[in-house]
């Protein structure tokens, strides 16, 4: 037989009494082809957590820095940029050196390197925390402009599957940092590390659905038909950017099933959602500072293709379709129903009352705020009014 020097062993002396340590060539190769296909993953995950953290600030009005979304989605940036970190400085450590990996001997280990990885670890648990919490937080958006019965019993489900997830998280991190310590993997909990896989997947795709939940139904009752781009409104661009956007976490997660080689999926699923939710709010939110500009410097004119391009295109916004589950439901339901008829009224007639006094007895909301307080996952109805003539006034 011809000999092939690819495949040739590679021995390793212990000591004078040990014997020798055979090793093949080829498995080192496919070692190290693994780590460079892991350590380019950090990679990219690291860079795309930064910009997404960049981009986050840069474009963020500072009125809207202290905001609870803001803060969720910058901590888990933050949180994923120092994970990563100390993910990726693992394969630079003694751990990964060629005599410890294939010899088993890590007596030469420094403590510090054991703990930087138990603090890796802790910190991709925390990461898990803090984007179950802007989920949360993003979901109760749309949930808030749920029927109350149905609102209760969403927000009861998501609060029970996310703890239950967070829950056998921090067991499964606390068995992991154990076996990083005693340098022996935790086999008789294996048991665990399924269970938290699948509460896992559970948590992601629950409010992958919850997110999409509005966009099937509004296809299934216009048949297909989406509105048009300038019909769309904040709070649906920032309902359709979640609902598709986190499909990707989902198909990460479900990887997590299986081990592919040179892929390297668990880290991927808390850092896409960490960069898809900053991600679709900021589009929402720059839609929504465009379209308040406008409103300024032109109030009539610019309520006036509001109310228009909200009636146009599917005849059926995502947010204001009759009887849908995300039909907003404030405290000034009936003033708004008032303010609608009698732009309907005044609509009709095709003539504003020239001899129109000031409007009486109030303020009035800008629709485009209020789309902005739906964003931000609450609404204040009463903190900036604007006056027009009665027949100019309008409301979302």
């Amino acid at each position: 037989m011809a000999f092939d020097p690819y495949t040739q062993n590679i021995t390793i002396l212990l000591s004078p009494s040990a014997p020798p340590i055979s090793i093949p060539i080829p498995l080192i190769d496919a070692f190290n082809d693994e780590t460079a296909s892991i350590i380019t993953n950090y990679a990219a995950q690291l860079g795309a957590a930064i910009t997404m953290l960049l981009v986050l600030v840069a474009a963020t009005p500072s009125s809207r820095l202290l905001r609870a979304s803001t803060l969720l989605h910058a901590a888990a940036l933050l949180v994923c940029v120092a994970r990563t970190v100390l993910l990726a400085y693992f394969f630079l450590t003694p751990f990964s050196h060629f005599y410890q990996v294939w010899t088993g001997d890590f007596s030469a280990v420094p403590a510090w390197n054991y703990r930087a990885s138990i603090a890796g670890t802790v910190l991709s648990t925390l990461l898990a925390v803090v984007t179950d919490a802007a989920l949360v937080h993003q979901a109760w958006t749309m949930v808030s402009l749920f029927a109350p019965r149905i609102k209760f019993a969403v927000c009861a489900l998501s609060l029970l599957i996310t703890l239950l997830a967070v829950s056998f998280r921090v067991a499964y991190t606390v068995i992991q940092c154990e076996g990083i310590a005693d340098l022996a993997a935790p086999r008789r909990y294996a048991w665990l590390i399924r269970t938290t896989l699948i509460c896992n997947i559970c948590s992601i795709g629950w409010f992958c659905a919850l997110f999409n939940s509005k966009l099937i139904s509004h296809l299934v009752s216009n048949r297909g038909v989406l509105p048009s781009r300038r019909a769309m409104t904040p709070m649906e661009v920032l309902i359709m950017a979640n609902g598709i956007l986190m499909i990707v976490p989902v198909i990460f997660a479900i990887l997590e099933w299986h081990h592919f080689i040179n892929f390297e999926s668990g880290s991927l699923t808390p850092t896409s959602i960490a960069i898809i939710l900053p991600l679709a709010s900021l589009a929402a939110q720059r839609i929504a500072t465009s379209s308040a500009s406008k409103h300024h410097n032109h109030p009539s004119s610019s309520s006036a293709r509001y109310k228009a391009s909200r009636d146009s295109a599917s005849r059926t916004p995502l947010n204001a379709k009759p009887g849908s589950l995300f039909t907003t439901t404030t405290c000034n339901s009936t003033a708004s129903s008032s303010a609608a008829q009698r732009t309907r009224s005044v609509d009709a007639s095709g003539m504003l009352a020239a001899a129109a006094g000031p409007a009486r007895g109030g303020d009035f909301i800008d629709p485009i705020d209020l789309e902005l307080r739906q964003i931000d996952g609450y609404a204040q109805p009463n903190e900036v009014h604007f006056q027009q003539d009665e027949g100019q006034q309008f409301h979302k």
